[in-house]
């Protein structure tokens, strides 16, 4: 998992990936932001399931997506997968604002996501996950063991306005 403030630097990297070979699929994770948290995480499971195809029996809730994520997510042999998620730090924020709290919606998602990562590179197959952020201060602490590390171009604190 990697982090990213600015847009332009995502940008750069995500043209990377496409001309190396990599599907790119992208998430406006402020799309997923609702008052209650039901339906946040029900606006992200929609989201998910259409995106990456999960199929219809996809049960909406975290130990499926759990589940789809290692059995049911396509990544191919060839090049790779990288799900972008775009302004993942509004993600539930109007309800929760604690995006580092270990029980966090957004953090067992991105928890899940880098537990997919070390399954589907078990067998060769290339999974990133991009996380772009408004905040700059943004840490999600151990995610399933790792942790998500900033970009090379703006892991010093300087590079991202700080």
């Amino acid at each position: 998992l990697y982090l990213y403030w600015r847009q332009e630097i995502l940008a750069d990297d995500v043209n990377w990936l496409k001309s190396n070979g990599y599907r790119i699929v992208f998430f406006e994770a402020a799309e997923w932001q609702s008052a209650s948290d039901w339906e946040s995480e029900h606006l992200m499971h929609e989201s998910l399931k259409a995106h990456l195809s999960f199929p219809d029996s996809y049960g909406k809730n975290l130990d499926a997506l759990d589940e789809c994520m290692l059995d049911d997510l396509v990544v191919p042999d060839s090049g790779g997968l990288a799900l972008v998620l775009n302004h993942y730090d509004r993600f539930f924020k109007p309800v929760h604002n604690r995006a580092s709290d270990e029980t966090s919606t957004a953090k067992v998602v991105l928890s899940i996501f880098a537990k997919a990562v070390r399954y589907h590179m078990l067998f060769g197959r290339r999974l990133l996950i991009l996380v772009q952020s408004d905040d700059p201060k943004i840490e999600f602490g151990r995610l399933g063991g790792v942790a998500a590390s900033w970009n090379h171009r703006e892991w010093l604190n300087k590079n991202r306005g700080l």
